[in-house]
């Protein structure tokens, strides 16, 4: 039986023995968990390189949990109906993003709380180049946040690798290991997001909430919108466990800087597709967040 806290992340791998060309794109893996109370949450692990995904769950209450993996290629047994127990204790410290548990708009719609009831004051700092080498880790990341932890910030807003005021694969969107996709978005590089994972499990631990923005608006351009939902579930699998806000996505609507439409008729035909895309890949997003960021 594995255990666990209450509010803080657990994590496992499931490997398959049998190999796949390219599993990022061929496989998709869930894991559903049955809570002491009886409630399902189906939970996607992410790919974490090679043939191994990982999956992340927090325990929102304490007591004893079922959960079953639920793989796409149900004839692989190491991946597919895979089943196991979890034990989860009482949270004890004083974090309060653990103390009280995730974020939420509270009953009134006028303020925002913690789940307990306890109120929360969102004053967020911008880190939009967080995760790149620019805020070396762990020195300069880590400065930076106890910084902010001692001016009272309890957000920071960071992007998740497709960034603003440049294109893809401008050398100051890399991080310790390199960029978060391949140069024609085909697959993702998992390191990139290991290190990125560093960074916000630093975050919750320092008492600072992530605000996660997926990527910067005109990436739907660059990527498409398959690869920014498929972007959405790594992110939605990595890091949803924790106590994050998402952030669809910086200036959803806009173009890139240096692809203007020609005329108001252009520009109305992208902006309808670009809602429309959105719409889509927004509702994917909650699909897939078990834990209701």
């Amino acid at each position: 039986m594995k255990q666990a806290i209450q509010n803080q992340v657990a994590e496992w791998a499931y490997t398959s023995g049998k190999p796949y060309a390219d599993p990022f794109n061929e496989v998709t893996l869930d894991v559903v968990f049955t809570g002491p109370d009886g409630r399902q949450q189906r939970v996607p692990a992410f790919w974490a390189g090679e043939q191994t995904w990982r999956v992340r769950f927090a325990p929102s209450q304490p007591g004893a949990y079922r959960y079953r993996s639920v793989c796409s290629d149900t004839s692989n047994a190491d991946l597919h109906g895979q089943e196991g127990a979890l034990q989860a204790a009482p949270y004890q410290g004083d974090n309060p993003l653990l103390k009280h548990g995730r974020l939420q708009v509270a009953p009134d719609r006028r303020h925002l709380q913690h789940v307990d009831g306890t109120p929360f004051f969102w004053l967020a700092d911008t880190w939009w180049m967080g995760f790149t080498k620019r805020l070396p880790w762990p020195a300069g990341f880590q400065e930076l946040t106890a910084d902010r932890v001692a001016k009272g910030f309890t957000v920071a807003q960071i992007v998740a690798g497709l960034y603003p005021d440049m294109e893809p694969f401008d050398e100051r969107g890399a991080n310790e290991a390199g960029f978060p996709w391949k140069p024609d978005f085909s697959q993702i590089n998992p390191a990139y997001f290991d290190m990125a994972d560093l960074r916000v499990a630093h975050m919750v631990q320092s008492g600072i909430a992530p605000c996660i923005v997926g990527e910067w608006g005109f990436f739907l351009g660059f990527a498409g919108q398959s690869a920014l939902e498929r972007h959405w579930r790594n992110l939605v699998a990595r890091w949803g466990a924790y106590p994050v806000v998402w952030c669809a996505a910086g200036e959803a609507t806009m173009n890139y800087y240096l692809n203007r439409p020609k005329d108001e008729a252009e520009a109305a035909e992208r902006l309808k597709k670009a809602q429309t895309a959105w719409s889509e890949i927004i509702r994917g997003i909650r699909a897939a967040d078990a834990f209701g960021n």
